[in-house]
């Protein structure tokens, strides 16, 4: 059973609150290191992911992809270490990547 946002809480996001959370995470991460969407399908490619543009900026935008998927795009960025807030309000909305990226990216 999946969490909608009609049950949705601050105790329980909704199912799109966690999407919003995994798609501005990866954003944030290519935005610290000044990636754009073409040079991260080149960095995918050399890990041997195929993919153009268009689908690889769909399937962010929707913010529904696998596990092996952000972690591929992760390892691509060279990012060893990502910001997970502790609030999903945090990250949610437009504005979201960016104020995930303004985090440390390292612990301190």
């Amino acid at each position: 059973m999946t969490n909608d946002s009609k049950t949705a809480t601050p105790d329980h996001p909704s199912e799109k609150m966690w999407e919003e959370l995994a798609k501005n995470i990866l954003r944030a991460e290519m935005m610290r290191r000044g990636v754009s969407y073409t040079a991260l399908v080149q960095r995918l490619a050399a890990l041997g992911v195929e993919d153009n543009e268009i689908n690889l900026r769909n399937k962010v935008s929707r913010g529904r992809f696998t596990a092996v998927f952000l972690m591929q795009c992760l390892r691509s960025l060279d990012a060893e270490w990502i910001h997970i807030p502790s609030s999903l309000d945090e990250a949610a909305g437009k504005s979201g990547a960016q104020a995930l990226a303004r985090k440390p990216s390292s612990p301190a």
